[in-house]
């Protein structure tokens, strides 16, 4: 695997994030195995906001995605947390695709192509554990879009378990979400 750019690079500062300069993402993948499960949230919350913003990605969003990877195969991680990193892997890779963000940066780009190769040994690792439905449908919808099916990938992602009538904008489930929570 190609090495990722250095947290302590000052190459952070050349990249951006939705709000300015990525110079502070940094700190925050580094922090988050410091943090406990309520500040860790923050975090991600931050992460989010800052590197997949609206759908949109950044320079500074390829340059983490290395750094995401590497936290979701670190061990030992439940697999709900490792959800949390691979879903906004995957949310980056899709702006990526659908022209939501900058060109992947030539310097940056063997070690972000190199993090999404090794999603799906990721997931695999986490195949004799239970997963919540959230964490299946992550899961489901990263391993895809890492697998080159973007499409259907993201469209897992999307599903959600009630979708309007756009005649009459009645609640009504999707194929499959009708089967109960036991089926």
């Amino acid at each position: 695997m190609t090495r990722a750019l250095s947290l302590e690079s000052p190459r952070w500062r050349e990249l951006t994030q939705a709000y300015g300069t990525a110079e502070d993402i940094p700190a925050l993948i580094a922090y988050l195995d410091l943090a406990g499960e309520e500040e860790r949230g923050e975090i991600w919350f931050g992460l989010w906001s800052t590197l997949c913003h609206q759908g949109d990605a950044y320079s500074g969003s390829y340059a983490a995605v290395p750094h995401l990877v590497a936290y979701a195969a670190a061990r030992p991680r439940p697999p709900a947390e490792c959800a949390r990193a691979l879903h906004l892997v995957g949310a980056v890779e899709i702006a990526r695709i659908g022209d939501r963000g900058p060109s992947l940066p030539d310097d940056l780009a063997d070690a972000y192509r190199d993090a999404l190769a090794a999603v799906p040994a990721i997931v695999a690792a986490h195949v004799g554990a239970a997963w919540d439905a959230d964490t299946t449908q992550i899961f489901a919808g990263v391993l895809a879009i890492t697998k080159g099916h973007p499409r259907f990938g993201n469209a897992a992602l999307s599903l959600e378990p009630l979708l309007a009538c756009p005649e009459c904008d009645a609640s009504y489930p999707p194929p499959g979400w009708d089967l109960g929570a036991d089926a």
